[in-house]
């Protein structure tokens, strides 16, 4: 017999018998080995991660995010589901790195509108699922008579449970009928909140009329008599006792949350203590058993998240996915420690995408010519080839000469299917033809290779000019550690007669001089610098003066750094 997959939960809050994962872990355990980890340790979601098909974390806590930054989880199905508490009131869902996470698991519509204000980019991060919380309406359901006068209210009492208001409306009741009573379960987690209820159950005369029972753990049992709940709450995510409640026949009396309508019925739902009386005293026990049991039953939960566990691993071991600009980008990245790499790894974007962006506005004010094409000179692993081509849609020609970067170059092209817009050549160019060897200078940055003058080298070296290419470059990007200015000299036709934009960059300043005044000669003048090596754009005033005003008109008034960086690049340019 074949043994279980394995899926690890780790709820940090609560026991299993609390856990709002209790129902759905019971479920599971039919066609899987379930493991219930309370609250959990950074050794065992290590162990799990080796051990189990798939992680869940219940709760978008520290462990979470533990674990999506410190182990490799590419090849491990792995799911957060997330709650109101962690999207309001903390900072995880920033610490996580989505990058690492297969499904993002929500209980309603509102707490996803919350997360995309806090972190625009999570829809693009992450597959995000909405499946609602898991009433076992067969376990609450009861024939026992309901007292309409007993009135329950179930949650922890602190003041996001707003538990004042249900002093309030309490207080009104009496005034109208003096038998009904509420009926409080759930646990005091501060002294503000007990010492105020204390106090206003005193001076409202309430005492005979509210009953407090601490945690209850049998709950059908608790809630078969009562006719009416009483739910205040600032705000739920779902509010599971709202539903419970139904599903044994209580009518519900549901404070105006935001996001209550698009769960509960819109009938039910109070703003005002008087529409709260109102509701209370025309509540008809049993209305809305069946509403839960359509909407709610744990069985359409279990059907959702069944499907959902069935799905393959979205994260292709060495891969990612994301989305820009509503396009799905792919990268292969091999090395989890290189510089590039882990960038887009960690970032689930593009490396260096300011001076993308920017590359992007003035391509987008000027007027390209069908047949414009780009060069990514120093390709690298394609982060910018793959940019020219899938996002600009310009016919690139990427030069990469070491060999296992050209290797991850090419796949990343055949992952975004380039191969009919790219031409990806494992050549160095420079200012004459030649052969070259590579001299690696940091093992943790494919990026800093360098290619050293070899007769006998593996590497051919190729001027620009001599390199076929179908039409007008209107990009070019030159990143090749020291050796730019011997690859302008090796393009000079291709600047004389097609003046195409120019990033380049210059790691040293008298480098960054020589390559000014060789451009200069050209009619080409320096504009802005870009990335923490710097990289700086250059642009020719008889093909690029209205692309700068473009882009100065859509980037708006200069800031005063902007505006000495200027006079200081005017001021060298003469």
């Amino acid at each position: 017999m074949a043994a279980k997959p394995r899926i690890a939960i780790f709820d940090p809050l609560n026991p299993r018998e609390r856990s709002f994962m209790r129902p759905l872990a019971a479920h599971l355990e039919g066609a899987w080995q379930v493991d219930f980890y309370h609250p959990g340790t950074v050794d065992e979601v290590a162990q799990a991660a080796q051990d189990a098909d798939i992680l869940w974390f219940e709760w978008c806590g520290p462990l979470a995010v533990y674990a999506t930054n410190q182990i490799d989880l590419r090849g491990k199905k792995t799911i957060i589901r997330l709650h109101s508490f962690e999207a309001i009131d903390t900072n995880y869902p920033n610490e996580i790195f989505w990058g690492n996470v297969d499904h993002l698991v929500l209980v309603c519509d509102d707490v996803l509108d919350i997360l995309r204000g806090r972190r625009a980019d999570i829809s693009r991060q992450t597959d995000i699922r909405v499946i609602f919380n898991a009433i076992e309406c067969a376990r609450f359901a009861n024939t026992a008579p309901k007292v309409m006068t007993g009135i329950a209210w179930v949650g922890g009492l602190e003041m996001k449970k707003n538990p004042a208001l249900f002093l309030q409306i309490m207080a009104r009741l009496m005034a109208i009928e003096p038998a009904y009573r509420l009926h409080v379960a759930g646990q005091f987690s501060d002294l503000r909140t007990l010492r105020y209820l204390n106090h206003q159950i005193t001076r409202l005369g309430l005492k005979e009329h509210i009953t407090f029972y601490d945690y209850v753990s049998d709950m059908p049992a608790w809630l078969a008599a009562k006719g009416v709940l009483l739910s205040t709450t600032l705000y739920e995510s779902f509010g599971m006792n709202i539903g419970e409640a139904m599903a044994a026949g209580a009518f519900p009396v549901i404070h105006d949350f935001p996001g209550a309508d698009q769960l509960w019925p819109s009938e039910c739902l109070f703003s005002t203590v008087d529409e709260a009386v109102a509701l209370i005293r025309k509540a008809v026990p049993g209305r809305y058993v069946d509403y839960v049991r359509q909407h709610y039953d744990s069985g359409i939960q279990f059907a959702a998240i069944d499907a959902l566990l069935a799905e393959p691993n979205r994260k292709a071991v060495n891969q990612i996915i994301f989305n820009h600009q509503g396009t799905d980008i792919l990268f292969h990245l091999p090395d989890h420690n290189d510089h590039i790499q882990k960038s887009i790894s960690h970032s689930s974007t593009f490396y260096e995408p300011e001076m993308l962006a920017d590359m992007q506005a003035r391509l987008n004010a000027l007027e390209i010519p069908e047949n414009a094409m780009a060069f990514d000179v120093g390709a690298n692993i394609g982060n910018h080839t793959v940019y020219f081509g899938k996002i600009l849609g310009l016919d690139t020609i990427a030069l990469e000469p070491t060999p296992r970067s050209h290797a991850v170059l090419s796949q990343n092209i055949t992952l975004n299917g380039l191969q009919d817009r790219v031409q990806a050549l494992r050549i160095g160019a420079g200012a004459q033809a030649g052969r070259a060897a590579v001299q690696a200078r940091d093992a943790a940055n494919w990026g800093m290779n360098q290619l050293v003058d070899d007769a006998g080298g593996e590497i051919e070296i190729k001027r620009l000019d001599d390199i076929a290419r179908g039409g007008r470059v209107v990009l070019m990007k030159v990143d090749v550690e020291g050796m730019e200015l011997d690859v302008l000299r090796g393009a000079a036709e291709m600047l004389r007669a097609d003046h195409p934009l120019l990033y380049i960059e210059a790691a040293e300043e008298a480098q960054r001089q020589a390559i000014e005044a060789y451009l200069a000669a050209f009619g080409y003048r320096i504009t802005r610098r870009f990335n923490a090596t710097p990289t700086y754009l250059f642009l020719h005033p008889q093909t690029h003066a209205a692309v700068s005003a473009a882009v100065s008109a859509a980037e708006g008034p200069p800031t005063q750094r902007g505006q000495s960086l200027r006079r200081r690049l005017k001021r060298r340019a003469g």
